[in-house]
Protein backbone atom coordinates (compact mmCIF):
# COMPACT_ATOMS: atom_id res chain seq x y z
CA UNK A 1 0.00 0.00 0.00
CA UNK A 2 1.60 3.15 -0.70
CA UNK A 3 1.74 5.82 2.21
CA UNK A 4 -0.50 8.80 1.23
CA UNK A 5 1.03 12.78 2.13
CA UNK A 6 -0.86 15.78 2.56
CA UNK A 7 0.27 19.53 1.99
CA UNK A 8 -1.02 22.38 3.12
CA UNK A 9 -1.07 25.55 0.41
CA UNK A 10 0.31 28.35 2.66
CA UNK A 11 -1.03 31.42 2.33
CA UNK A 12 -5.09 32.36 2.05
CA UNK A 13 -5.99 31.50 5.69
CA UNK A 14 -9.12 33.18 6.36
CA UNK A 15 -9.68 34.93 9.37
CA UNK A 16 -13.36 35.71 8.46
CA UNK A 17 -16.06 33.42 9.99
CA UNK A 18 -16.77 30.51 8.16
CA UNK A 19 -19.94 28.59 7.34
CA UNK A 20 -20.31 25.40 8.82
CA UNK A 21 -22.90 23.26 6.53
CA UNK A 22 -21.94 24.07 3.50
CA UNK A 23 -18.08 25.13 3.59
CA UNK A 24 -17.36 25.01 0.13
CA UNK A 25 -19.86 24.56 -3.75
CA UNK A 26 -17.76 22.73 -6.21
CA UNK A 27 -18.60 20.27 -8.97
CA UNK A 28 -20.29 16.91 -8.92
CA UNK A 29 -18.40 13.77 -10.13
CA UNK A 30 -18.60 13.87 -13.67
CA UNK A 31 -16.84 12.45 -17.06
CA UNK A 32 -13.32 13.20 -18.18
CA UNK A 33 -11.79 14.17 -14.87
CA UNK A 34 -9.01 17.28 -15.33
CA UNK A 35 -9.96 20.09 -13.03
CA UNK A 36 -12.67 22.85 -12.64
CA UNK A 37 -13.67 25.22 -10.62
CA UNK A 38 -17.51 26.91 -9.53
CA UNK A 39 -18.44 30.37 -8.97
CA UNK A 40 -17.29 30.45 -5.22
CA UNK A 41 -13.90 30.13 -6.43
CA UNK A 42 -13.19 26.19 -5.56
CA UNK A 43 -10.69 24.23 -7.60
CA UNK A 44 -9.92 20.59 -7.51
CA UNK A 45 -7.40 19.43 -10.11
CA UNK A 46 -5.25 16.50 -10.90
CA UNK A 47 -1.71 15.09 -12.15
CA UNK A 48 0.87 12.97 -12.89
CA UNK A 49 4.41 13.92 -11.41
CA UNK A 50 5.40 10.39 -11.66
CA UNK A 51 6.73 7.59 -13.73
CA UNK A 52 5.15 4.43 -14.97
CA UNK A 53 6.81 1.39 -13.02
CA UNK A 54 6.07 -0.70 -15.91
CA UNK A 55 3.21 -2.67 -13.97
CA UNK A 56 1.40 -0.21 -15.67
CA UNK A 57 0.66 1.65 -12.19
CA UNK A 58 2.09 5.03 -11.54
CA UNK A 59 4.38 5.95 -8.67
CA UNK A 60 3.06 9.33 -7.94
CA UNK A 61 0.08 11.37 -8.77
CA UNK A 62 -1.64 14.26 -6.68
CA UNK A 63 -4.73 16.04 -6.11
CA UNK A 64 -4.78 19.87 -5.33
CA UNK A 65 -7.83 21.23 -3.56
CA UNK A 66 -8.47 24.65 -2.96
CA UNK A 67 -11.51 26.94 -1.38
CA UNK A 68 -12.96 30.11 -0.61
CA UNK A 69 -14.07 30.33 2.92
CA UNK A 70 -17.52 31.47 3.70
CA UNK A 71 -17.94 33.90 6.48
CA UNK A 72 -20.93 32.73 8.61
CA UNK A 73 -22.44 29.76 10.37
CA UNK A 74 -25.62 28.36 9.15
CA UNK A 75 -28.19 30.52 10.61
CA UNK A 76 -26.13 33.13 9.16
CA UNK A 77 -24.34 34.60 11.98
CA UNK A 78 -20.40 35.09 12.31
CA UNK A 79 -18.36 32.54 12.95
CA UNK A 80 -15.73 33.54 14.93
CA UNK A 81 -14.52 29.91 16.43
CA UNK A 82 -13.23 28.26 13.35
CA UNK A 83 -10.35 25.92 14.40
CA UNK A 84 -9.74 24.40 10.94
CA UNK A 85 -11.01 21.88 7.84
CA UNK A 86 -10.77 18.18 7.23
CA UNK A 87 -10.25 17.02 3.97
CA UNK A 88 -12.18 13.31 2.98
CA UNK A 89 -11.08 11.54 0.16
CA UNK A 90 -11.70 7.48 -1.73
CA UNK A 91 -11.54 6.23 -5.17
CA UNK A 92 -15.47 6.22 -5.33
CA UNK A 93 -18.04 8.65 -4.99
CA UNK A 94 -19.52 9.04 -1.42
CA UNK A 95 -17.13 6.54 -0.23
CA UNK A 96 -14.60 8.35 1.71
CA UNK A 97 -11.71 5.66 3.03
CA UNK A 98 -9.37 8.15 4.00
CA UNK A 99 -9.27 11.79 5.96
CA UNK A 100 -6.42 14.08 7.06
CA UNK A 101 -6.82 17.30 9.31
CA UNK A 102 -5.60 19.92 7.26
CA UNK A 103 -5.74 22.83 10.20
CA UNK A 104 -6.95 26.31 9.23
CA UNK A 105 -6.10 26.77 5.56
CA UNK A 106 -7.90 26.84 2.75
CA UNK A 107 -6.31 24.66 0.40
CA UNK A 108 -4.01 21.32 0.10
CA UNK A 109 -2.32 18.76 -2.31
CA UNK A 110 -3.02 15.55 -1.22
CA UNK A 111 -0.25 13.33 -3.14
CA UNK A 112 0.90 10.03 -3.49
CA UNK A 113 -2.51 8.79 -4.94
CA UNK A 114 -2.88 5.93 -7.20
CA UNK A 115 -3.99 6.46 -10.96
CA UNK A 116 -7.78 6.60 -11.59
CA UNK A 117 -10.55 8.68 -9.79
CA UNK A 118 -10.62 9.76 -6.39
CA UNK A 119 -13.47 12.05 -4.64
CA UNK A 120 -13.13 14.75 -2.29
CA UNK A 121 -15.33 16.77 0.50
CA UNK A 122 -13.94 19.33 3.15
CA UNK A 123 -15.47 20.01 6.62
CA UNK A 124 -15.18 22.37 8.92
CA UNK A 125 -14.72 22.51 12.72
CA UNK A 126 -15.15 25.18 15.45
CA UNK A 127 -12.82 25.00 18.77
CA UNK A 128 -15.59 23.15 20.92
CA UNK A 129 -15.03 20.18 18.31
CA UNK A 130 -18.17 20.56 16.36
CA UNK A 131 -17.84 19.55 12.91
CA UNK A 132 -19.72 20.30 9.91
CA UNK A 133 -21.51 18.60 7.50
CA UNK A 134 -19.41 17.65 4.27
CA UNK A 135 -19.05 20.28 1.54
CA UNK A 136 -20.54 19.22 -1.86
CA UNK A 137 -18.31 16.50 -3.41
CA UNK A 138 -15.67 16.96 -6.24
CA UNK A 139 -13.77 14.07 -7.98
CA UNK A 140 -11.45 14.16 -10.35
CA UNK A 141 -8.63 11.49 -12.34
CA UNK A 142 -5.37 11.65 -11.20
CA UNK A 143 -2.40 10.24 -12.88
Amino acid sequence: MMKTHIKRIPGKISIYPLLLVLLLIIFGCGGGGGSGSSGSGVTASGENSGSSDGSGSTAVSSATLSWDAPTTNSDSTPLTDLAGYKVYYGTSSGNYTQSVDIGNTTGAVVDSLSSGTWCFAVTAYDTSGNESDYSNEVCTSVG
